[in-house]
């Protein structure tokens, strides 16, 4: 009683209408622009954007889907590399969409295996000689051995990359996944909207008493210091919980409705061989979803301790901007220098980017990698503020009294 209480106080403000129809309405955006980001040419060379270039693009590639044997690899490298000797310069539309398009993938897939640790270079494909693209795989896990050695300090950080390679398992199969390329970037994108959006709300949730001047009413109360500081908590976590779930559903069901699912059990590998997380399109898109739940969660507790610690939402409602979107900016500035800002928490709506990147760490003996310990040191974090944030609500007010 007391929590629902609590949900239709926030549901009641105006301005928090506004807003969760505001992010409704930006799932939908979202979703369209995802749909509209696929382009596809056709055989005449047109090229066409929109609800059903995602399919008809998929339709395509699908003349390649299955094993892909290094025969298929190097028939695909051998057809670009006659194209090219036949337009040295600048490849027609009407090539490319009755060629080139249907196996791209597997060419870009070529490329990035054969330059594990520099910059993409197309060049390397035409500088294959005869033979060479049969013997890929064996480039792919001697190089593979490399970057082990390469980016394993210790004994244990090498036998640990080894290991993670070793999932690999070849040859590899292909689907086209174009649909989950495309609608990852959106999940990550809107999952920092929603955590922004959620500290807005869940400040409010202990704030209000005090803005309103209601605080002496509420501490007063037989519950409230118990039962009603309870439900609050219970409301941010709870209004977290909707907000995140209904919002990334909308955006999800209307992209992948529209796009669909084709590739969802194609290995990331695809696209970027060296990775060290050996999962497929499908499963990395529930990782980045999961990935943005744990920053709502993370968002709503932080918020809800600095208003319950501040008896304001005016500042705490800056937090979560600052965790998730400035951080991201300090971050990719000092990366480099420090392994602190590999771990902080705008980390949780970047998996892509950490999926992209080989960053391991090492306690002891044990060695492991950075997104399950982004999603762990975060989840835990959430978890244990929400005492400190009871307490505070609890014991307003009780020092002053004496008690």
């Amino acid at each position: 009683m007391i929590l629902r209480y609590e949900l239709k106080k926030v549901l009641s403000k105006k301005l928090n209408r506004i807003i969760l129809i505001g992010t409704l309405l930006a799932a939908a955006a979202l979703s369209m622009f995802a749909v509209g980001g696929v382009s596809y040419v056709d055989r005449e060379g047109t090229v066409h954007a929109g609800p059903a270039s995602t399919r008809r693009l998929a339709a395509d590639r699908s003349r390649w889907a299955g094993e892909l044997t290094e025969d298929k690899i190097a028939q695909a490298v051998n057809s670009r590399k006659e194209i090219r000797n036949r337009y040295p310069y600048d490849i027609p539309n009407e090539e490319y969409g009755k060629t080139i398009q249907a196996y791209n993938d597997i060419t870009d897939f070529a490329i990035d295996v054969l330059t594990p640790d520099e910059g993409w270079d197309e060049r390397v494909l035409y500088q294959l000689e005869d033979g060479q693209a049969e013997d890929l795989y064996s480039i792919y896990e001697a190089n593979q051995q490399k970057m082990a050695k390469e980016y394993g300090r210790t004994p244990e950080q090498r036998q640990f990359l080894e290991e993670q390679y070793s999932k690999i398992e070849l040859p590899l199969t292909y689907a086209p996944m174009d649909s989950w390329d495309t609608i990852l970037v959106y999940v990550e994108t809107y999952g920092m909207i929603l955590a922004i959006v959620v500290g807005f709300l869940a400040a409010g949730v202990f704030a209000e008493e005090f803005r309103s001047r209601a605080d002496a009413v509420f501490f007063s109360s037989k519950y409230g210091r118990t039962k009603a500081a309870k439900s609050k908590v219970a409301a941010g976590l709870l209004i977290a919980t909707i907000v995140y779930w209904t919002g990334m559903g909308i955006l999800l069901l209307i992209s992948l409705g529209i796009m669909g699912v084709s590739g969802f059990d194609t290995l990331y590998q695809i696209e970027h061989p060296y990775s060290i997380y050996v999962m497929t399109y499908g499963q990395y898109c529930l990782l980045a979803v999961l990935g943005g739940y744990i920053a709502n969660l993370l968002a709503a507790s932080v918020t809800m301790l600095i208003a319950a610690k501040l008896r304001s939402a005016s500042v705490a409602v800056c937090v979560p901007f600052f965790l998730f979107c400035v951080m991201q900016f300090i971050g990719r500035a000092l990366s480099n220098f420090l392994t602190f800002f590999k771990l902080t928490p705008d980390m949780l709506v970047n998996v892509l980017g950490c999926a992209k990147s080989i960053n391991i760490f090492q306690i002891g003996d044990y060695v492991f990698r950075q997104i399950p310990c982004v999603m762990m040191i975060y989840f835990v974090t959430a978890v244990i503020l929400l005492p400190f944030v009871y307490r505070s609500y609890h014991c307003y007010g009780l020092k002053k009294k004496g008690i």
